[in-house]
């Protein structure tokens, strides 16, 4: 790998790696996250070409990947967990169930069980039984509310990361 990607992933804990575009093409650049001045970058995107063009206001750009064979969209993250639950809240989970964190005062396992019974109420009117993608969506989300619950918020960023893949196909 060359230095530049060494030097942003050294000594620090990946916290989440997520897929935030649906492209099947291979990573060839990398983008940065903000990062508190001094501080190495929140998250590491790595797109292709396509997308590192056609996403000009994401944050500055690294050189490339390192040799990293990863899809394009993959996000390689650093941020605490609380972070990642925004990030998703942000991305994904408020507009597929209109669930606003701000309502529940950011306090996760309440926002992501009325996030879960928003689906189930969802999948419940839905007369498309064959909406495996919806269904897929709320097991996982149920996952992440009980990992909530139980005090392990990092836990829960992880169904929430197949969920934000998932919820691109809708």
């Amino acid at each position: 790998m060359p230095s530049d990607i060494k030097q942003l992933t050294a000594g620090r804990q990946l916290t989440g790696l997520r897929r935030v575009l649906d492209c099947p093409a291979t990573a060839t650049g990398l983008r940065q996250g903000p990062a508190t001045p001094g501080e190495p970058p929140d998250w590491l995107a790595l797109l292709c070409p396509a997308h590192s063009e056609a996403l000009p206001g994401w944050p500055g750009t690294a050189a490339g990947t390192g040799g990293l064979r990863l899809p394009c969209g993959s996000v390689l993250d650093y941020r605490s967990a609380e972070q990642l639950l925004q990030s998703h809240a942000d991305l994904w989970l408020t507009p597929l169930t209109g669930v606003d964190p701000k309502t529940h005062a950011g306090v996760w396992p309440d926002v992501l069980d009325q996030a879960d019974r928003v689906l189930r109420a969802r999948l419940g009117e839905d007369t498309a039984d064959g909406d495996e993608t919806l269904h897929s969506l709320a097991m996982m989300l149920e996952m992440a509310s009980r990992n909530a619950a139980e005090g392990n918020l990092f836990q829960a960023t992880v169904p929430l990361a197949y969920c934000e893949t998932l919820a691109q196909r809708l």
